[in-house]
């Protein structure tokens, strides 16, 4: 398989996972509130428990997090160089 099409898989998954990381944070955070008092993870919203939610938001934040660092090693070049991208360092060329 091309690095290219590797790279847009691995790009896409890290969106594909990030969106219900996202989602499910927001819940957590406006909607279902830690120390509240109602009932600790048994409170649930949209027919789904705290602990549920808790769940999924754990199982799509390792997945974006290690699509992450699969995607960080395919670019291990550009942070390897990022100081003479940047222009600044030793490895800069110099006018």
């Amino acid at each position: 398989m091309k690095r290219v099409t590797v790279n847009a898989l691995v790009d896409i998954g890290c969106l594909i996972t990030f969106i219900p990381s996202l989602i499910t944070g927001l819940v957590l955070y406006v909607y279902l509130p830690s120390g509240t008092g109602r009932g600790g993870s048994w409170v649930t919203w949209m027919g789904i428990t705290r602990h549920d939610w808790i769940l999924y938001h754990d199982i799509a934040s390792f997945a974006f997090a290690l699509l992450l660092v699969v995607h960080l090693l395919l670019h291990w070049r550009f942070f390897y160089h990022i100081s003479r991208i940047l222009g600044v360092g030793e490895g800069a060329k110099k006018e």
